[in-house]
């Protein structure tokens, strides 16, 4: 993928941390902001994805949700006992 050139103002102790990690790892600065940003997104698409999730789980099941999970329930407890 294409890289192009960007300017940010940041907080100069942050960027001496920065400059810090990427001297020990010795990697160039844009790959350790680059790598920075990446896991950053990939938080936020987890944390979107959990908030979807708790949005689905917290809705109540409604009558036909129950009953099929009654009946998938007793299905599994006879597999498990060898009664097919």
């Amino acid at each position: 993928m294409a890289k192009v050139k960007t300017a940010i103002s940041i907080k100069e102790d942050l960027l001496e941390e920065m400059d810090s990690i990427a001297r020990k790892r010795r990697m160039p600065r844009s790959n350790l902001f680059e790598k920075a940003i990446e896991d950053f997104l990939e938080r936020q698409k987890n944390k979107q994805i959990v908030n979807q999730l708790n949005a689905v789980y917290s809705t109540p099941p409604t009558a036909k949700e129950k009953k099929l999970l009654r009946i998938i329930t007793e299905q599994s407890r006879k597999i498990a006992e060898g009664e097919w």
